[in-house]
Order: structure tokens, then C-alpha cells, then sequence
């Protein structure tokens, strides 16, 4: 049997046969002019008139044909007189860009610009166009379309300092539009700016009916400013497809929270499972792509699909047409995500390259699937995800081989590859990504490098385990167990990578923001690039023959035990190369396996993450507490009660009727084992949702004086007074936020110390005050839950009184609140109370200790 290290230095040998070995190569640049042109054009449709867009179209065209001119003529004056002896002319660099060339660009900006004139057309009429076009109010039908993102911008009218900042942007494809007593269908995405939790807590697929205001008219699609909060619509019979998915997610719901979430990102896109601290450890480290279908995975697919219509015995056409029909039903799985639409129109045009008997160029077919997509959807041009897409495919054709060769000559081929095209695509990306997040992911190349190997794992167990679970008659489900074990083993595996290199000091660098940092990143890659680039081509170039003769005898030739020692020095140090990465892989995947099976701490209070809203958890038995609100989504709190290892729920708390403290009900009802529901609310009727979540479990409003004891936890109730009917006919949102039902709670742990809780919901300043006056010394407490998320307009009057030895916030990771506001983070400052916040420190277990409160972070 072949030794281990021999087998490792033969893979490093005849490294001048690599070249020889490496495919053509694939920079075909005769497409590279009109994609360019294509994607300008429609980036400017987004931000000018058509007018000036036509302009800038054909000052392109007049650049590119003065450059065509130009070009030979700069050549001629630059040409050797002749070749080296022994070398042939090689090709003129105008060869790459011939007149077809500027003739294809040509017609490429005059298709955009007719496309984007056909869509301003769509939406020019009707009632949607009126409302564009006056500036007025509508209300409208719409479906979300994309979930929203946060935005900022500064704050208009007299809004306090710090509020009212930040917004959510969404996209909707609106339905039906009413204008000034006129309506009619409409068939137009729409870009809304709203603010609110209402806003913020929509998903895609949602339908709603909403209150929209036009501003002035602007050049590209419809972008529209949110009146009102939306109401939700009666959703469509789920088709085909959101069974596939869904059946998949509760599929890898009970395989643990990391793969929960990764399992389904990163087979199909559905990133709605990953917790905020693995969602953050991933941005840290740069990994956040990988839950983003894109190329690498629709190759997967085609690649899948062809070998086994092969193992059957099929021709080349059969294969192609199997790929490309498995490449169609990913497509539709995955939904019309930019980074799929460019790796489809690639696959198509690639495989129709083969039919047709052409070489595919990559470059060329990248090229033609920017045409292609820009062409049909203008407005694609101005998206991230496609433009991140095509950065990183480009870097990966133009940049990948030449840094492969180079590293190829002191490591592996395979570690050079995985090294390489990770890198490639980086420095391509690198200024579009500071323009996002101006920082820089330090370890974002090793964090790759160890996950490259885990990606196609997750990928192919996840499809595997996406057609057996779709098998007729559910005959699959038992079988699809397997490949989703395996799947969920490399998912956590992932998660544990991004976990273990973002705790590392230093793994984010700050970076200037702005055009400053861009322009600096741009400069820092196109240097790095070139730098890579010109040692390939120094190293590929030819040793020259020329030389000098000298007199004397030759030296006398090295001895083979010198050779064989230097051959023996090169295998000992690749095979210590080699140990130390499976070496470092083997501890990730310890670490994995270790937080994958920790059991939860002794905990006697957990403060939930669940973004932006509220959720805290007391301990009243092993395995038994109580929950006071349920935040806005309901797989976060499935995940914190999943986590904090809670089997039964003696009570519920709902402290008011806002969505982002009675948002996660959902969550509620396949949890199961649920005593009884305490709910406050300024109206007259129960929260929205809890009937439905909760059909048959006891709901009540509790009254002020009112107390129970659930095993070590006594609640007592302080507010709100109760409401006579009717006196709330139409609450406005400050009414519902002092109308929350206010808790102490003193939970007495297994030392016999007692720690006590004052839970306040979002009270307000009036509310605060009201509350100080009928409580008196009941809100003199050790933990204190900041009301209303910190918000500015909860005051400081109730931090006084409480006088707590902690304080803590539940608030969402860069909310669209501004909370907690700084007002109150000065107060506490000044106060001396030190503040747990799951913005910044996730979820989290509080436990008592020797008379001292310690906060242990819950993984």
C-alpha cells in the first residue's frame, strides 16, 4: 500500500506540466464592450430621465468608436521592429475588440433604452400612472415581493433628536390601484419606503392593502412612501412550490438551530431560519454568500442532472436538455433571485454553445447573460446581488487561473484552487462590499477556504433530501433522514467555522465609508489584481536561450542524495501543510459538535433574542416557565425556547397588542403544553392572532393586585387599571403602548436567593407616571426591562424609582427605531447601571451566583 506521504508529494510533482494540463484560454472580449454598455444604460434608467440617459448611451458609443480608431494606430506607433528569433507576432490587443463589437454595443444600449421606454409606458397608465405622475395618494393591492431593509435617512419635522431616522425599504408587486375614486389592476413592482414594526415585520408573499403616497416623479420604477400601516390580506392557496419548501423547512426544523437555518439557505435560498448571532458571525467572516444561491449551486444542479441522464446512456443533447430542464425547476424552487436569473441565463447560453458544436467562453457567456437579463429587467443593473454576482463571476474567469498557477507552484492544486478562486472573487467584490458595510471581514479568505469543502456537501444532501421528502405517497420522508443528517453535520460544521474565526480579535477592520472607501478599496484590489496578474505572466514567460560562454570544465553535477533530500525536505513540509488544515478542520468540527449538543444553563430568567421586540422567559420548574411576550417572528422565538430547553409554558404574558410583542403566537400553537394566556390591550378585543394560535387555552385580562405563584416565580400584576368598555374606540399607538400590562416578578432560584423583575412593555412617559403613582415601592426591583426598547419616550422617571442593579433591552440589531436611544444609555450610564442588551450580546441566560447576577450567553 502506497505510503500517505508519497501520495501527497506525487499530487505536488511535474508542476511544469500544470499549464500544459490547464484548459484554453477564456478571455473572449468581442461581448465584453456591449455588456458594459447594457448594464450602464440601465443603471442610468434607475437615476436620470430617458432623455439624458439616450445622451450618456450615445456618448459611450462615441467613446467606444474613438477607441476602436485609436487603439491600431497607438499599437503601430508602440511595434517592435520584429519578433525574437524563434517567436512569432502574437496578436494586437485591438483583436479583442473588433467593430462588431461596437456594433453589438449598439444594438445592446438601444434594446435597454426601448425596454426601459416599454416600462415607463406600463406604468404611465392607469391610475398608477395619474398618482405618479400628480404626486398623490392611492391605496393599492400589492404582494411583498422582497422582505424589507432597513434604510436611513435624515429626519424630517420636528422629531426628536435620534427618532424617527430609519425606515424599512421593501418592493411590492402591486395588484390593484384606486386613485381619486378611479381604480384598475396594475402590473408593476414598486420600490415603498415605510417606517413602523407593522412595515418591518412583512414577509415575502404577504398580500396587503396599503396607503401609499407618490412624491415628485423620478426616472425608474415606481417608488412610492408608506401613509398608513398595511393590513393584511387573505394569502393564496399555497402552490407547488412554497409546499416543496415548506415541507423541506419543518423537515430540518427538529435538526438543530444551525442546521435549521443553513440547510435550507443554502439549498434553496431560505435564509428566514438563521438566528441574528450566526446571521452576524457570518457577515463577520464573509460567509454570509454562501446562503445565497448563486452560480456555484445551479452548476450543481446541471451538472447533477447531466451525469445521470449519462449513467443511463444518454447522447450529449440528452444530457444537455436533462441539465438544463433540472437548471429550469431549480430556477422556480429558488424564486427570481438576481444571482440565479445570471447563472440560469449562463447555463442556458453555455449549453447552447455545446449543442451548436462552440467552445463556451466563459467570459463571452457571462457577457451575454448581462445582455440577456439588463435587456428584459433594466432595473436589474442597479441591484446589489446581480452586480456582486457578476463582480465575483468575472473575478473568478479573468483573475481565478492566473492565482492558481501562482499559488500552484509551491502548494496543491487543490488548495491552490481553493484558495484562489475564494480570493479571486473577493478583490473583485471588494469595493462594492465596503460601499455596503465599511469594514473589512480580516479572516474572510480562511473562513472560505474551510467551508469550500463543506459547501457542495450541504448542497447535494439538501437536494437529495428535497426530492425523496417530495416522493409520491411520502414514501421518501423515512429515507430522506440520511442525506439531511449528513447535510445538517455540515451545516453545523459551517456554523462553527463562522463562529470560531469571527470571536477572533480583530476579525472586522474598520474601513472609510463613502466614496473615499470605495475609491481606496478600488485601488487596493486593482493593485493586488495586477500585482498577480504580471507575476503569471513572468512566470509563464520563456527562459531566454541567449547567453554566455564560459571557459573551463562544467561544474560538477549535485549528487543524487542531495536531490533526494530536497524531494524529502518538500514532502515533510506539504505533509505539515496538509496536517495543520485537517488538523484545524478536525477542531472546527469538534467545536461544532460540542455546541451542537451543550445543554442549556441552569438559567432563572432568558432574555430572548428575537430582533426588534420583546421576549423574556422566568424559570418556574426544569423545563417549565413562564413567557412574557413572544417578539415579532415566530421561528426566533421557536428557536430561544428550543434553545432554553422549555417543554411547558405555565403561562403566557402578551403585554399589549403591537406585532412585535405578539408577532411570534405562531410559534405557540406547535409548541403544545400552554396553561394559560395573560394578555393587556387598549381595545376591546384580545390580540390579534392569539384565538387563532391558540384555539382552547384559557385567556384572560389580569387586574392590578392580582398575583401568582408558579413553583420558585410569584407575579403580581401593577397595571394597567381596567378599561371601561369603550373607552378606547380607536387607540392610537401611544394609548396601546400605556395600555401594557405591567409584571413584577421575583423568582426565588435553588439557593433561596430571590431576584426580582419589573417587566414593563412599552410604557410610555405618561404611562410611567401613572404606574409610580398606584405602585409605590413594588417598583423598587434588582432587574429592570427598559420600557419600550429604550426609547426616548419612555423617560427615566421609572429607571429612578426601580433603582435596579440591572438593567436590560430587547431591541433589534440596527433597528429602525434608533433604540435604545442615547438619552437613556446616558442615564443608565450616569446611574451606574450596567445594561444587557440583545442587540449587541444575543440571547442571553441570567443566573444567580453568591448574591450576584451573572449574564451567560445562550448557544
Amino acid at each position: 500500500m502506497r505510503h500517505p506521504a508519497d501520495w501527497w508529494a506525487g499530487a505536488l510533482e511535474h508542476q511544469e506540466h500544470r499549464d500544459a494540463r490547464a484548459p484554453g484560454r477564456t478571455w473572449d472580449l468581442r461581448l465584453v464592450p456591449a455588456a458594459l454598455g447594457a448594464w450602464l444604460t440601465g443603471l442610468l434608467t434607475v437615476h436620470l430621465p430617458p432623455e439624458r440617459v439616450a445622451a450618456a448611451g450615445a456618448l459611450y458609443l462615441a467613446a467606444l468608436l474613438l477607441g476602436a480608431a485609436l487603439v491600431p494606430v497607438v499599437a503601430r506607433a508602440l511595434r517592435r521592429e520584429g519578433p525574437p528569433p524563434g517567436r512569432t507576432r502574437a496578436a494586437g490587443p485591438w483583436r479583442a475588440l473588433p467593430w462588431s463589437a461596437v456594433a453589438l454595443s449598439a444594438l445592446a444600449v438601444t434594446a435597454v433604452l426601448l425596454s426601459d421606454a416599454a416600462v415607463r409606458h406600463d406604468t404611465s397608465r392607469g391610475p398608477l400612472g395619474e398618482a405618479l405622475a400628480a404626486g398623490g395618494t392611492l391605496a393599492v393591492t400589492a404582494e411583498v415581493a422582497q422582505p424589507p431593509r432597513r434604510w436611513t435617512a435624515p429626519a424630517s419635522g420636528p422629531a426628536p433628536e435620534g427618532e424617527d431616522r430609519t425606515g424599512v425599504v421593501l418592493e411590492l408587486r402591486l395588484e390593484h390601484v384606486t386613485h381619486e375614486g378611479r381604480d384598475g389592476p396594475a402590473d408593476a413592482t414598486a420600490t415603498v419606503f415605510a417606517d413602523g414594526p407593522a412595515w418591518a415585520g412583512l414577509v415575502p408573499g404577504q398580500r396587503i392593502t396599503a396607503v401609499l403616497t407618490a412624491g415628485p416623479p423620478s426616472p425608474g420604477p415606481p417608488v412610492l412612501r408608506a401613509a398608513a400601516p398595511p393590513a393584511d390580506l387573505p394569502g393564496r392557496e399555497p402552490g407547488r412550490r412554497e409546499q416543496v419548501r415548506e415541507r423541506f423547512v419543518l423537515a430540518t426544523a427538529g435538526l438543530g438551530p444551525d442546521a435549521a437555518g443553513l440547510l435550507p439557505g443554502m439549498t434553496f435560498g431560505e435564509r428566514a431560519g438563521i438566528g441574528p448571532e450566526l446571521e452576524q458571525a457570518m457577515r463577520d467572516t464573509g460567509l454570509t454568500h454562501l446562503t445565497a444561491v448563486s452560480g456555484a449551486n445551479c452548476a450543481l444542479v446541471t451538472a447533477l442532472a447531466g451525469h445521470a441522464a449519462l449513467s443511463f446512456g444518454a447522447g450529449r443533447r440528452a444530457c444537455l436538455t436533462a441539465g438544463l430542464g433540472a437548471l429550469a425547476a431549480f430556477v422556480l424552487l429558488v424564486g427570481p433571485d438576481p444571482s440565479v436569473l445570471r447563472a440560469a441565463v449562463m447555463g442556458g447560453l453555455a449549453a447552447l454553445s455545446l449543442l451548436t458544436g462552440r467552445t463556451a467562453v466563459s467570459l463571452a457567456t457571462l457577457s451575454g447573460a448581462v445582455i440577456v437579463l439588463v435587456v428584459v429587467r433594466p432595473a436589474l443593473a442597479a441591484e446589489y446581488g446581480f452586480v456582486l454576482s457578476v463582480l465575483a463571476t468575472a473575478g473568478i474567469v479573468v483573475s481565478g487561473r492566473p492565482l492558481t498557477r501562482w499559488l500552484g507552484t509551491g502548494v496543491p492544486d487543490v488548495l491552490a484552487v481553493a484558495v484562489a478562486i475564494p480570493a479571486a472573487a473577493q478583490l473583485w467584490c471588494a469595493p462594492v462590499l465596503v460601499l455596503l458595510q465599511p469594514a473589512v471581514p480580516v479572516y474572510s479568505l480562511p473562513a472560505n477556504v474551510l467551508a469550500a469543502p463543506l459547501v457542495p456537501v450541504v448542497t447535494v444532501c439538501g437536494l437529495a433530501g428535497l426530492l425523496l421528502l417530495n416522493l409520491a405517497g411520502g414514501a421518501g420522508a423515512a429515507a430522506a433522514l440520511l442525506p439531511l443528517e449528513a447535510g445538517a453535520l455540515a451545516a453545523r460544521l459551517v456554523a462553527g467555522t463562522a463562529r470560531a474565526l469571527a470571536g477572533v480579535p480583530g476579525a472586522l477592520a474598520p474601513w472609510p465609508q463613502g466614496l473615499p472607501g470605495v475609491l481606496l478599496m478600488t485601488l487596493a484590489a486593482a493593485a493586488l489584481l495586477c500585482t498577480v496578474h504580471a507575476l503569471d505572466v513572468r512566470r509563464r514567460r520563456p527562459a531566454p536561450t541567449a547567453g554566455a560562454l564560459h571557459e573551463g570544465p562544467a561544474p560538477a553535477p549535485f549528487p543524487e542524495e542531495h536531490w533526494r533530500g530536497l524531494a524529502h525536505l518538500r514532502r515533510r513540509r506539504r505533509t505539515a501543510a496538509a496536517a495543520a488544515v485537517l488538523l484545524v478542520v478536525a477542531l472546527l468540527a469538534v467545536r461544532a459538535a460540542v455546541d451542537g449538543r451543550r445543554p442549556p444553563p441552569v438559567w432563572e430568567a432568558v432574555l430572548c433574542d428575537v430582533g426588534q421586540g420583546d421576549a423574556v422567559l422566568l424559570r418556574t420548574a426544569p423545563g417549565r416557565a413562564v413567557l412574557v411576550d413572544t417578539g415579532p417572528e415566530p421561528q426566533a422565538l421557536a428557536r430561544c425556547l428550543r434553545r432554553s430547553g422549555v417543554e411547558h409554558l405555565d403561562l403566557v404574558v402578551l403585554s399589549h397588542a403591537h406585532a412585535d410583542h405578539t408577532g411570534g403566537l405562531p410559534a405557540l400553537a406547535q409548541h403544545g403544553r400552554i396553561g394559560e394566556v395573560w394578555y393587556a390591550t387598549a381595545g376591546a378585543a384580545p390580540p390579534g392572532g392569539l384565538t387563532e394560535a391558540l384555539p382552547g387555552t384559557p385567556a384572560r385580562r389580569p387586574v392590578p393586585g392580582e398575583t401568582r405563584t408558579l413553583g420558585g416565580l410569584r407575579l403580581t400584576v401593577l397595571a394597567p387599571p381596567p378599561t371601561a368598555p369603550g373607552r378606547w374606540s380607536d387607540p392610537t399607538s401611544s394609548d396601546e403602548n400605556n395600555a401594557s400590562l405591567v409584571l413584577r416578578a421575583e423568582l426565588t432560584g435553588e439557593d433561596g436567593v430571590t431576584t426580582s423583575w419589573l417587566l414593563t412593555g412599552d410604557l410610555e412617559e405618561d404611562g410611567a407616571r401613572a404606574l409610580l403613582r398606584t405602585a409605590g415601592p413594588l417598583v423598587d426591583v434588582d432587574v429592570l426591562k427598559v420600557s419600550h426598547h429604550g426609547a426616548r419616550n419612555g423617560g427615566t422617571a421609572i429607571i429612578d424609582a426601580a433603582d435596579p442593579a440591572l438593567a436590560v433591552v430587547s431591541a433589534g440589531r440596527d433597528n429602525d427605531y434608533g433604540h435604545p436611544h442615547p438619552a437613556i444609555l446616558a442615564h443608565l450610564e450616569r446611574s451606574g447601571v450596567p445594561l444587557l442588551r440583545t442587540d449587541e450580546h444575543g440571547a442571553v441566560a441570567i443566573v444567580q451566583r453568591e448574591h450576584r447576577l451573572l449574564a451567560v450567553p445562550l448557544r
